[in-house]
């Protein structure tokens, strides 16, 4: 995992306009001892009945040499990780495997003296070998991870330019952008993980569905009612810096929960520790939207922005995925693997150079520039048609959003809910996928149109589709719906987010965005508490196919006025 990540590290940062030569520039400290521990990680790879002494001191040296050199960016990762694994095989006389998963992925090691087979008396098995990566047939530990991604970053930063230089590129393909993409993708990575093992531990400990529904409330909840401070708070202090404390925080709140439910606290203690997260998450949002345009010339915003959301949605099927194998695996214990995504983003937005002023953070002036936030969209012309039209338009993504399920469950899957719950995992797998494509394919020609325009006709557009999702006669159909309306999404939010970030001076950019994040998430919740009776009461698919008819209408009512329709 070491050499896979360091050869990484190498090719992205040349990719990222490195320069390979800075490699001549390289010093480690006690290099010997790693050339050591390399040649007996090697002597165990070419001889598998070595002793498991062999493997355990190739493990230790490795270790050692990177806690040397902690000064590093990647090296502490590396000793870490390369730690955990020490101990575990120390304490179980080998490294052990989850059996049934390594043969469902083909991934059985080899005979040798450090494997064994994971069992009731395994000691840390949340460090053993329980991480299936199915595309190159492995099984890995936690520690494997953190070494991949710490050998990663030494190169990767190592072939970068100065600090000062570094801030001076403003590009896609530059140091500091990468930073923070990366960052961003691995903080959203670890949201999903959340979700999932919360409702698991709530519905274990409880066995109510209420308090099992409560518990996502209390997630999503901050976003609606924080957003507009949060903003706010990341204005005052700086979006990098808001960024990165928030990540922080989150390590210790989310840390936190495994522990406190072994001592046996209160539900309602750890519904606490995950309301605060969320607040966090509440400031986290609209500051990185905010941070895009420091990183980034203009002529660049539409293809980062993208970018960030096309990884948005690849990163919310890829975390929800994991956090189905973690909670299945680990229980609470999953919990330590999204602090640990927040502790790397962390990491890397220390490393994200950006000049930003700061100022004293106090109530009445989070209260003050919060407002001054809803102000600035209410006087500014073009931001406040952007707002009510995108309001507006985007009214029927809830119902649909919300009531997919009940649709495929009824209309393609006869009823069965567990066939069905397979067809919506693919529904979202070809939303994201849609996504994801369309973030590669429209930023080569977003430019070449109004932004107006495409607005209007990425909703148009998002709102024929969601109504033909709901009359289609066949599920192969309705596939190849969701992926458009994936695509669909991308053509909408790309403009939607450029157009404010070109029109908001960069003092006041977090403060509305937060205050569009918390008015699109306030004008959802009634929607999402009526659509469900309401599609009881009409037929699911008439009110997905209503919503997505009056979304179309909007945007044909839009393309009449010109300050939505003109923006250039």
């Amino acid at each position: 995992m070491l050499v896979s990540g360091v050869i990484a590290g190498i090719a992205a940062g040349i990719a990222f306009g490195g320069d390979w030569r800075r490699l001549s520039t390289f010093t480690l400290h006690l290099w010997p001892l790693l050339v050591l521990g390399a040649a007996l990680r090697l002597l165990g790879y070419v001889v598998p009945t070595s002793p498991l002494a062999v493997y355990f001191f190739g493990l230790l040296c490795i270790a050692v040499v990177a806690a040397r050199n902690w000064r590093l960016p990647g090296a502490a990762l590396i000793s870490v990780g390369t730690f955990s694994n020490v101990v575990v095989v120390l304490l179980n006389s080998g490294m052990p495997y989850d059996v049934p998963v390594a043969t469902a992925i083909n991934a059985l090691p080899p005979e040798n003296g450090l494997h064994i087979p994971l069992g009731p008396s395994t000691i840390f098995p949340f460090l053993a070998d329980i991480i299936p990566v199915g595309i190159v047939s492995g099984m890995y530990s936690v520690g494997d991870v953190l070494i991949a991604f710490g050998g990663f970053l030494i190169p990767f930063l190592w072939l970068q330019a100065s600090p000062d230089e570094v801030a001076s590129r403003h590009e896609l393909r530059s140091t500091n952008f990468a930073l923070f993409w990366l960052a961003q993708v691995i903080s959203r990575f670890g949201d999903p993980i959340t979700l999932i093992a919360l409702t698991f531990v709530t519905y274990r400990s409880t066995g109510s569905a209420l308090l099992t529904a409560l518990a996502v409330v209390i997630l999503t909840i901050p976003n609606a009612l924080f957003s507009l401070f949060g903003g706010a708070i990341a204005d005052a202090v700086g979006a990098r810096r808001a960024m990165l404390w928030c990540d922080i925080l989150r390590v210790g709140l989310i840390g936190a929960i495994p522990p406190l439910l072994g001592a046996g606290v209160p539900l309602a203690v750890v519904f606490l520790l995950v309301f605060l997260a969320g607040i966090c998450g509440a400031i986290f949002n609209p500051a990185r939207v905010s941070l895009v345009p420091a990183l980034l010339t203009p002529d660049r915003l539409a293809a980062g922005n993208s970018l960030v959301y096309g990884s948005d949605r690849a990163v919310e099927i890829g975390g929800a995925l994991a956090a189905g194998v973690l909670v299945a695996t680990f229980g609470e214990g999953a919990f330590y693997a999204d602090a640990m995504t927040f502790a790397l983003a962390a990491l890397l937005l220390s490393r994200v150079v950006v000049t930003e002023p700061s100022r004293p953070v106090t109530l009445r002036q989070v209260w003050d520039d919060g407002i001054d936030g809803l102000r600035f969209i209410r006087r500014t012309a073009a931001v406040w048609a952007n707002t009510v039209f995108s309001l507006a338009a985007q009214l029927a993504l809830p119902i649909v959003n919300g009531l997919t399920p009940v649709l495929i469950i009824r209309r393609f899957a006869g009823g069965d809910a567990t066939a069905g719950a397979v067809m919506f995992g693919g529904a979202e797998a070809a939303i994201a996928f849609g996504a994801v494509l369309g973030s590669a394919f429209f930023p080569q020609y977003i430019a070449r149109f109004r932004k107006g325009h495409l607005l209007i006709a990425g909703f148009a557009l998002w709102g024929a589709l969601a109504a033909l999702i709901a009359i289609s006669p066949d599920f192969t159909i309705a596939l190849v719906l969701f992926g458009l309306l994936g695509a669909a999404n991308v053509l909408f939010f790309v403009p939607t987010v450029t157009i404010l970030q070109e029109a908001t001076p960069a003092a006041l950019r977090a403060r509305v965005f937060g205050a569009r994040i918390a008015l699109t998430n306030l004008s959802w919740l009634p929607l999402v508490l009526i659509s469900g009776l309401l599609g009881d009461a009409i037929g699911v698919h008439v009110l997905i196919a209503f919503a997505g008819l009056v979304t179309v209408a909007t945007a044909m009512v839009a393309a009449f006025v010109p300050a939505i329709r003109d923006v250039p």
